[in-house]
């Protein structure tokens, strides 16, 4: 099957099919890529820069820091 006749034949499905291949696909390339898919029942650590003040802080440190040395050439 050629591919404009493949996206034609999925043009044709309805939303939860579509949802359906979506989902198929998605797992063909996570295993092809050798990826571990997520577990929905698991908890997962979201990075945030949120409530990160002393990060901020240091890395305005560093920046002026680093201003003050291009001044000096």
């Amino acid at each position: 099957m050629s591919n404009p006749e493949l996206l034609d034949q999925l043009r044709q499905l309805s939303c939860a099919e579509k949802f359906q291949m979506m989902q198929f696909l998605m797992a063909e390339l996570a295993k092809e890529e050798m990826l571990k898919p997520l577990d929905n029942s698991a908890a997962y650590r979201v990075l945030s820069p949120y409530d990160y003040g002393d990060a901020a802080r240091k890395l305005m440190s560093l920046l002026e820091e680093e201003t003050k040395e291009d001044a000096k050439f």
